[in-house]
């Protein structure tokens, strides 16, 4: 069990996942860095360790009556890469139920869920940023192509030549998730990943963690990342104790919950539990 959460009142237990032999990239694996806009390779040298973290932060933009709260994870070329402080909004990875039909028999479906294709990315780059950003400061953020490496394939010699195998589609957006490796290189650990969610992130029915240990303190919610989750149609999360989850949740953000039938867990408002922690690169010299 990663932890209890709350969603309107009502407590559930999320059931365990099991882990992968290729679940989610090593600390020492490269893989591509999306924010430099290219298939650059890094390392998760020095993430994930029990060094304290702080992060520079600044306002730009509204969300829902309230000035989005951004730290600032790094500057580079005249630009600087934020990530919400808070997680803003509760919306499903993906929307596209008539792709993604749950069986009785198997809890999973046959595709895998993609960010090029996803709803999250139409939505973070449509009515997300029309209703946070001015005209003015969304001509400060930039357009970033995003390259990632696949989540879920076993890098075996059958596999290893053949880049489309482990190369996710490019993309180009002004707003995006993080991916497993951004999660992992800009947060020490997982303290400092954790995020609570806004009053209206909470109205909208994200997962609310409860504490049940020092380091999983009350209130955290959990977070889409871009990255698809080790499971056809999952999609990757830090979890409410700031967890990068390399397996994932279900794309709709239905949690494993015990039921037999998981044909009937679509269900009308398709899994707005799962929160969204929008990234942007942005012109500097707009956030003085």
């Amino acid at each position: 069990m990663r932890g209890i959460y709350k969603r309107a009142g009502v407590a559930l237990v999320a059931g365990a996942l099991v882990l992968g032999l290729a679940g989610c990239a090593t600390e020492s694996a490269p893989v591509s860095d999306p924010a430099k806009g290219d298939n650059t390779l890094l390392a998760y040298t020095g993430a994930n360790t029990a060094d304290e973290q702080s992060f520079e932060k600044v306002t730009f933009g509204a969300y829902q009556g309230q000035d989005i709260s951004w730290l600032k994870l790094a500057e580079e070329n005249g630009k600087t890469l934020l990530v919400s402080e808070y997680v803003l909004d509760a919306v499903p990875y993906d929307n596209s139920a008539e792709q993604y039909q749950w069986s009785v028999q198997s809890p999973r479906p046959q595709k895998d869920v993609q960010w090029a294709t996803s709803s999250v990315r139409a939505w973070l780059n449509g009515e997300f940023l029309n209703a946070a950003f001015s005209a003015d400061e969304q001509g400060a953020i930039a357009a970033t192509t995003l390259t990632d490496t696949k989540n879920n394939v076993p890098h075996t010699g059958k596999t290893a030549a053949d880049a489309s195998i482990h190369v996710a589609d490019e993309t180009t957006d002004q707003v995006f998730l993080l991916s497993v490796a951004e999660a992992k290189k800009y947060f020490a650990n997982n303290a400092a990943r954790l995020a609570h969610p806004t009053d209206y992130a909470v109205s909208q029915g994200v997962y609310v963690g409860t504490a049940s240990n020092a380091d999983q303190p009350e209130g955290a919610a959990i977070w889409w990342l871009r990255s698809n989750g080790y499971y056809a149609g999952y999609a990757s999360v830090v979890s409410d104790d700031g967890y990068v989850h390399g397996d994932g949740y279900r794309m709709a953000g239905e949690l494993h919950d015990g039921f037999e039938d998981h044909g009937t867990e679509l269900s009308s408002d398709l899994g707005g539990n799962v929160g969204v922690r929008p990234a942007i690169w942005v012109e500097t010299s707009a956030l003085s």
